[in-house]
């Protein structure tokens, strides 16, 4: 068993045609951590057989597949399901820290070593890094920021990035949270924050980090998905732990009410800012 002081780092990487980028994150985040978990969600060009050359040379990595798409959360879920299943079986342990780090090459990784002394030294359960966005379009700012106000509002604690994918978990808070959601698409961010701050555990988003590159795979489907699963990631965990709460008070607050009206605007606001920037990139 690792020692809380010194645990052990898992990183977690899902990757989905991501054959221009895969290899070289791979090679940068290996001498990071003691073990990398790489899930390949049923790529269609060369990400597996890239992974899979890369593999051999590093025996402390390996690899999860699916053999059709799945989508993020689906993959991330196969990972933590099997880094659980390891931990009740003595395997690894609950102060061991699971990193997850996007394939193409958009976490800094220069900071890791920071971030996870702040989350030992600060007994965090976990530290999700809060991406400066100051490149991103402005609709994708602003989706972003209405977001993660309704998400703040239904945690009960601050998340100002809670869809960032740069994160530490402490493996004993994320196996229990994983009794309490599963993801949809790319709900896995949101609905595991939510989760573990009604849980009361300890959650950082504040930490800012530069983001190396711009890149989203995200629609309005996909927005739509994250503003319905936020209530319901709360409400499962509350009702989940009713008997025996850690933290978090009750979730039909006024602010919820406020923060609905920003919400129900979100899906036009953000489609709308992002017709006109394409108009305007047309003419220009």
């Amino acid at each position: 068993m690792s020692d809380p002081l010194s645990p052990r780092r898992i990183a977690v990487v899902p990757a989905f045609n991501e054959e221009p980028t895969v290899v070289e994150v791979l090679g940068k985040l290996i001498e990071e951590v003691d073990e990398l978990v790489v899930v390949d969600d049923g790529s269609t060009d060369g990400t597996r057989r890239a992974v899979e050359t890369w593999l051999p040379a590093h025996p402390n990595a390996r690899l999860l597949t699916f053999d059709e798409n799945q989508g993020m959360s689906a993959a991330y879920y196969l990972a933590f399901t099997d880094l659980r299943r390891r931990m009740i079986e003595g395997e690894v342990s609950e102060h061991d820290l699971v990193y997850t780090i996007d394939a193409d090459g958009q976490h800094d990784l220069s900071v890791l070593g920071d971030l996870e002394k702040l989350t030992i030294v600060e007994s965090l359960d976990a530290l999700i890094v809060r991406r400066d966005l100051s490149t991103y379009p402005f609709y994708k700012q602003l989706g972003n920021g209405l977001l993660s106000i309704w998400a703040t509002l239904w945690a009960g604690s601050s998340l100002p990035d809670v869809e960032s994918g740069y994160r530490i978990f402490r493996l004993g808070a994320l196996a229990d949270a994983l009794s309490y959601y599963q993801g949809y698409k790319y709900s896995e961010t949101v609905e595991v924050a939510v989760v573990l701050c009604r849980l009361g555990y300890i959650v950082r988003n504040d930490i800012v980090v530069p983001v190396p590159i711009y890149r989203s795979r995200t629609s309005m489907f996909d927005v739509v998905v994250d503003l319905t699963m936020i209530p319901v990631a709360a409400v499962r965990a509350v009702k989940g732990r009713r008997a025996d709460q850690r933290g978090g008070g009750s979730l039909l607050t006024p602010a919820v009410v406020t923060g609905a009206l920003a919400v129900a605007g979100l899906a036009a606001g953000t489609g709308f800012l992002r017709r006109v920037g394409r108009r305007r990139a047309a003419r220009a």
